[in-house]
């Protein structure tokens, strides 16, 4: 009967341990046609009293900041430049696309090989049996 009464008192203690928070904060902002410009967990201006003309600043634009617990806050991240451009075109696309270096990453096929390096022959070597 002790043992029941101890096991109970430590599934009790259990229960009553707090649980820890899934929510976090996401700040949200809106431009005045309610495009999302701004999304991420720290918020773009300062909240505080200093804050103030910041946020005089946003009502004047017609611009609302959103605050709200979630449990997941994933920042935008928008592309400058040719993104969106119904004129893009592969090239300009891979243009700035790093190669691919390191062993892993053999010569180009009918690439010279570089100064010094012995060439590798185009058929295998046979075997002798």
């Amino acid at each position: 009967m002790r043992q029941f009464a101890g096991s109970l008192v430590v599934v009790g203690a259990t229960l009553l341990l707090p649980l820890p928070a899934t929510a976090a904060m996401c700040y949200v902002l809106v431009d005045r046609n309610d495009n999302v410009v701004y999304r991420d967990s720290y918020s773009p201006i300062d909240l505080s009293d200093r804050g103030a003309a910041e946020r005089e600043t946003l009502r004047k634009r017609g611009e609302h900041l959103i605050a709200m617990d979630v449990e997941r806050c994933p920042a935008i991240d928008y592309f400058t430049g040719l993104a969106g451009s119904r004129t893009l075109n592969v090239d300009q696309v891979v243009d700035g696309v790093p190669v691919a270096s390191g062993p892993a990453a053999g010569p180009a096929p009918g690439a010279a090989p570089a100064k010094g390096a012995q060439s590798m022959p185009r058929t295998p070597a046979r075997r002798n049996r």
